[in-house]
């Protein structure tokens, strides 16, 4: 390890938490947390109340070694400075030690609520070793936890937790790829893998360990795109976790999780697609024989429910009483796309279905069976271009059923692009779209493109799916480019998000649910919902899993 590149950056927000891949994790009781600078510690996400306080302010740092699950650090801090060892020995326990002039405390508010937690300490010299334990069941467990912490190998646990990512073949990354980025994506990836646990019969991944922590639907397709890099079974997982808990309808939830849950949504169709690059990978036909049957009674599902006008294209769910929040169902909840009341043919859902039954038949093939997939894909492509595009502006735009022109959802975002992943525009269509529109600098070519909204449409702004980039749409439409042989501009989309996710990482120490188009804003301060962190509401995810399998794939494959 001695002459990896490791991740070496503590910084606000930077998830701290025990991976599956290690041992048992708990969904509902697990010990967690983000990096604090001021005070220098961890706040505790489970218990909001509760601060693990190691000194003042941040003011310097250095050391080889910053994980989510160990790190070895020296640190500066206004209230003096030292080394800080820690790492995690199961989803409850944490150890470290202490040198120098740093001090440990708990800071915790409301110590006698659910899931106590206990700190034990030891001095040894000028050495203080410290344990932070999570007892679901009561204080007591909590106490015996942290003592018996306080005897652990922590420089085994340190060598055993930081394995993986030491462990990772760097030689292997393109050339322009950041090893350090790149190593701080498998992290993220690692951490937000849980073991199997209730419902959830094999490992899975969630989005974020707080606060989503659920098994969401698109969110693992695109996770399995950055695990079929680093480990090919972990991706299968991803993917036949959510498949395995599918209704007996065909209905595939918009999320899941180890304890029931009363879903009405679904999310983005993408699970064929994704499960078919994994057995690019790894080649395993019963993988593939595993997600075939369930992954086409899921389309069955979509053309039963969601094509309420009954014209042949679908439509996601919408919410129309919702006001932060308007299409969950889609990935983009509060996208301006769906601020008016209509129920919209919808250009993302019939792309994405359009590939999906494309990747059916490619399934169907690679197994022997008989299917239509492909008239079926030939079928909705054709009604996509048939409805979908207009013609005096040259892009794929939301539509209503009706044939007035007030049907068309004119506004410019980046879903306009994604009927490209499925081969649906003709060379010249396509052409337009990209020349035009994409690499148009007053539109969505950007420093950090593919804004969601248009930077010249007046719904633009900096909250969420209305403006910012979101580096998972950015990876579909490279695919479309490539798809296409607009090779140049799919090379130029691939780096600028690539130097996204290393700036902000560097300046940040986090990888963030999603950017500023203009490269000008911290992540941290971007609007969420109408809120923004220290300002109401939820922030921006800090080590979120998609973006970090987006930037583990562009690493690995160019």
């Amino acid at each position: 390890m001695t002459d990896t590149i490791m991740p070496n950056i503590w910084g606000d927000g930077k998830l701290i938490t025990f991976s599956g891949l290690d041992g048992e994790t708990s969904w509902a009781h697990t010990l967690a947390g983000s990096a604090a600078e001021d005070p220098f510690g961890i706040a505790l996400y489970f218990r909001p109340d509760a601060t693990l306080i190691f000194g003042g302010r941040l003011e310097a740092q250095g050391g080889r070694l910053v994980l989510g699950d160990a790190a070895d650090i020296t640190a500066q801090t206004t209230d003096g400075g030292g080394d800080l060892r820690l790492a995690f020995a199961d989803c409850w326990t944490l150890v470290g030690e202490i040198t120098g002039t740093l001090s440990v405390r708990l800071e915790d508010d409301a110590p006698g609520e659910a899931a106590p937690m206990a700190l034990a300490t030891r001095n040894r010299g000028d050495v203080t070793r410290w344990c932070l334990a999570l007892g679901p069941d009561g204080r007591e467990q909590a106490c015996a936890r942290a003592e018996a912490g306080l005897s652990a190998d922590l420089d085994r646990l340190i060598a055993e937790r930081s394995a993986f990512v030491a462990g990772l073949d760097a030689g292997e990354l393109v050339d322009d790829a950041d090893e350090r980025t790149f190593r701080k994506c498998a992290e993220v990836l690692k951490l937000n893998a849980r073991a199997a646990e209730g419902r959830i019969g094999r490992p899975w991944t969630t989005p974020d360990v707080w606060p989503h922590r659920h098994m969401w639907l698109w969110d693992s397709a695109f996770h399995a795109i950055g695990w079929r890099e680093l480990d090919g079974e972990m991706a299968q997982d991803a993917i036949l976790a959510v498949i395995e808990l599918q209704e007996p309808d065909g209905k595939i939830h918009l999320c899941d999780a180890p304890e029931p849950q009363n879903q009405r949504h679904t999310q983005p169709p993408i699970l064929a697609w994704s499960a078919w690059r994994v057995f690019e990978v790894t080649a395993d036909t019963e993988f593939l024989r595993a997600c075939y049957a369930p992954l086409g009674r899921f389309m069955d599902w979509l053309f039963a429910n969601r094509d309420v006008n009954g014209n042949g294209l679908l439509e996601w769910l919408k919410e129309f009483a919702s006001e932060r929040c308007r299409c969950g169902e889609s990935g983009w909840d509060n996208s301006p796309r769906f601020d008016r009341e209509i129920i919209d043919d919808h250009v993302d859902i019939n792309a994405m279905v359009v590939r999906e039954l494309k990747m059916l038949a490619r399934m169907a093939d690679a197994l022997g069976e008989e299917s239509d997939w492909q008239s079926r894909a030939d079928a909705l492509a054709a009604l996509v271009n048939e409805r979908l595009w207009h013609d005096g502006v040259g892009l794929y735009f939301d539509r209503g059923p009706g044939e007035d022109p007030a049907e068309w959802m004119t506004m410019k975002s980046g879903a306009c692009f994604l009927p490209m992943i499925a081969g649906i525009p003709g060379e010249d269509q396509a052409r337009r779209m990209v020349e035009q529109h994409l690499t148009n600098p007053d539109e969505f070519w950007g420093p950090t493109p593919v804004p969601t909204v248009a930077f010249d449409e007046p719904q633009y702004t900096d909250d969420m799916w209305r403006g910012p980039t979101w580096m998972n749409v950015n990876f579909l439409i490279w695919e479309g480019l490539k798809r296409y042989g607009f090779d140049d501009v799919a090379a130029e989309l691939r780096s600028r998000s690539m130097r996204a996710i290393e700036k902000w990482y560097y300046e940040g120490g986090g990888v963030f649910e999603y950017y500023d188009p203009r490269s000008e804003v911290h992540p941290f301060w971007l609007h969420r919902k109408g809120g923004q962190c220290g300002v109401g509401g939820i922030a921006v995810i800090r080590d979120y899993a998609f973006t970090a399998a987006m930037y583990v794939a562009w690493a690995k494959r160019g």
